[in-house]
């Protein structure tokens, strides 16, 4: 029974920065109906930044909270500025077009992680204070790892508010209704697009510096988790801020039970997960359903 509560934790603790890729992923194709493939290099970036910081001394929690918002903020600017004198460019060549000078863009971003900070892996400490463990069920848990589903859950309440409750968060729900309507009314719309990707890479830049301490950092790991986020989108519903999460913890126990029961057929359980849901809700749990 400890075996298995270990395993709920561990796959809830991926569901938090599942949910931070998704999120951004959801809020980008809600306003500007494209898929993001370039999304994942943010998140290698967050991480970086992580590595980047750490070889002056291991951070402590005040410092690591600092970085993390700066850093996000910084990783939000280039991904706004990657929209706004690439992407926007493109937009009309169609989903197809965009898609791929995306994955052109996440390409050229891992060629660069190489030349700036190598091609071997790398691992970072966590934050001081919270590189302890805690006792559970009988088992030693990480410290940082509790943490991160506390500080997950906190993020997703604030993202919640923001687009609920704020005014840009009523634009972009706005823009994703009706884009032609808004403009009509004198919104600039391309404007809301750029705040909206930045606002989504932020989130990918975020999720990346709470993994860095948790995971082998390389400049490929964009590529391998963006996977995991698609499918979270998938199953929750592209668009759907809710279904990102219900997707994320769907996806962080798929895999964490996977592991644990049929290691060798885990990402094959989750592709049938999929097609299953897909084939019930072809627009994910939470999404609307296609035209």
């Amino acid at each position: 029974m400890e075996s298995y509560f270990l395993q709920f934790l561990s796959g809830l603790m991926s569901s938090m920065f599942l949910f931070l890729l998704a999120a951004g992923l959801s809020l980008i194709f809600g306003v500007s109906k494209i898929i993001n493939i370039s999304h994942g290099a943010f998140y290698m970036l967050g991480a970086y930044l992580l590595v980047t910081m750490s070889r002056f001394g291991q951070l402590n929690i005040w410092m690591f909270l600092a970085v993390a918002i700066i850093g996000s903020v910084i990783v939000g600017l280039l991904g706004a500025l990657l929209e706004a004198v690439i992407l926007r460019r493109v937009y009309r060549g169609g989903m197809l077009v965009v898609a791929l000078v995306t994955f052109g863009v996440l390409a050229v971003m891992e060629e660069l992680a190489k030349i700036i900070w190598g091609a071997e892996l790398t691992a970072v400490p966590p934050p001081r204070g919270f590189d302890g463990a805690f006792a559970i069920a009988g088992s030693s848990v990480p410290l940082y790892n509790i943490s991160l589903i506390v500080a997950g859950v906190l993020v997703a309440i604030a993202v919640w508010a923001v687009v609920e409750k704020t005014r840009y968060g009523l634009l972009i729900r706005a823009a994703a209704m009706d884009r032609e309507m808004l403009g009509a009314l004198g919104i600039p719309v391309p404007r809301i697009f750029t705040l909206t990707f930045g606002f989504g890479t932020a989130l990918a830049g975020l999720a990346g510096f709470l993994a860095a301490p948790m995971v082998s950092i390389s400049p490929t790991m964009g590529s391998s988790i963006i996977i995991d986020a698609f499918a979270v989108v998938v199953i929750g519903g592209l668009g759907s801020l809710p279904g990102s999460l219900l997707g994320a913890f769907i996806v962080g126990q798929t895999q964490a039970f996977g592991i644990m029961l049929m290691p060798e057929s885990t990402m094959l359980l989750l592709y049938v997960l999929m097609a299953v849901i897909l084939i019930v809700r072809p627009g994910g749990l939470m999404g609307a359903k296609p035209n």
